[in-house]
């Protein structure tokens, strides 16, 4: 089997001719000679789900927007501090990020001020002017689905609005507005799913039927949110907005770090096709045979070997963890072997 057969297999709840594997490093580490054959390994052997961008263009929230960077402070070999700006139909949202020497380009950074400062900015998000739908290009997805071939599934970026918001508002703020300010919060959800909703909708007219990545759930679960706020402020927004996915031939996989287990059954009933990374205590609550157990039927099922701890771990605890994961989740499909940290381990 290729690794698109394969990777359609487990998501239709059969056995392919083994569990596919997925593996992925950051792309500065794929020059390093020590990733030589971890390269090649993902290269020629892994069965990923392939990110295609320039498909969807989903903006700033939704907002069509200008970006630019300008450099505030750099202090060579130690930091730099970066205003970023999105110039939209409603004003400018600027933030200020501080990156750390040497590894400048590293995801991980520090918010000094974040795009939602306050309650002015958000309304400004609630009452922009919204494209309907957002502009999308099917020959791109289509070219970027030949070129990804067999070598592994084609997956398009879904922005979800909440998700996006709690990210990218202070973090203060924007968890005491789901007590403070429901209304508000309900109108910016009403406002964006109808553009997610009705983009959706218009790529399934125009044929396409992707599979579609949503990301930040961790963030709308506890310890941020409890069961109350999620069934009110992400259950039904969700679910509309999966409804529409369905309806056009796609599917949803959500990206879910941390305790996830106590939400798996509401996430399935909400719509959502697969999840990753389901991690094991102690950086998640995933028992994988229970996972199965509960929801291995509706949902795909990926992820569960800890590589935030390779480095502590010998290749026979490595191997366990393989075969243990293997053993609770791979019968009769619907489940691949995937890395909880999302890359192998390797900090270039």
């Amino acid at each position: 089997m290729t690794s698109k057969q394969r990777l359609l297999a487990a998501a239709s709840f059969r056995e392919a001719d083994r569990v596919p594997v997925e593996l992925s490093i950051p792309k500065a580490a794929r020059t390093l000679p020590e990733c030589r054959r971890i390269v090649e390994f993902i290269d020629n052997i892994a069965d990923n789900f392939i990110g295609i961008g320039g498909c969807v263009n989903w903006g700033f929230f939704g907002l069509s927007t200008t970006y630019r960077e300008e450099i505030v402070e750099d202090r060579p070999g130690e930091f730099c501090i970066i205003r970023r700006i999105h110039q939209t139909e409603n004003g400018e949202f600027t933030a200020l990020t501080k990156h750390s020497y040497p590894h400048l380009d590293n995801p991980d950074f520090l918010w000094i001020k974040r795009f939602i400062a306050d309650l002015d900015d958000f309304d400004r998000l609630i009452t922009a002017p919204r494209l309907l739908p957002r502009p999308f290009s099917a020959a791109a997805y289509q070219e970027r689905c030949t070129q990804v071939g067999e070598r592994g599934l084609p997956i398009v970026s879904l922005q979800h609005p909440l998700g996006f918001l709690v990210r990218n508002a202070d973090m203060i703020e924007v968890y005491s507005w789901f007590a403070a300010e429901p209304q508000r919060m309900h109108r910016f959800l009403e406002a964006t799913n109808r553009q997610i909703v009705e983009t959706i909708k218009a790529m399934g007219e125009a044929g396409l039927q992707p599979w579609f990545n949503v990301t930040a759930h961790e963030m709308l679960i506890p310890p941020w949110l409890g069961r109350r706020q999620f069934d009110e402020f992400v259950f039904p927004y969700d679910k509309e907005v999966n409804e529409a996915v369905h309806a056009i031939g796609g599917k949803v996989r959500a990206h879910c770090h941390g305790q996830v287990m106590s939400f798996l059954v509401r996430m399935a009933e909400m719509g959502i096709d697969a999840i990753e990374p389901l991690e094991p205590p102690p950086f998640g609550d995933v028992d994988l045979a229970a996972a199965k157990r509960l929801v291995g039927e509706r949902m795909l099922l990926s992820g569960n070997i800890p590589s935030q701890s390779f480095i502590n771990m010998s290749p026979e605890e490595v191997t366990a963890c393989v075969r243990g994961a293997i053993e609770a989740a791979a019968a009769g499909g619907g489940f691949t072997l995937r890395p909880t940290g999302g890359d192998a381990g390797v900090d270039p």
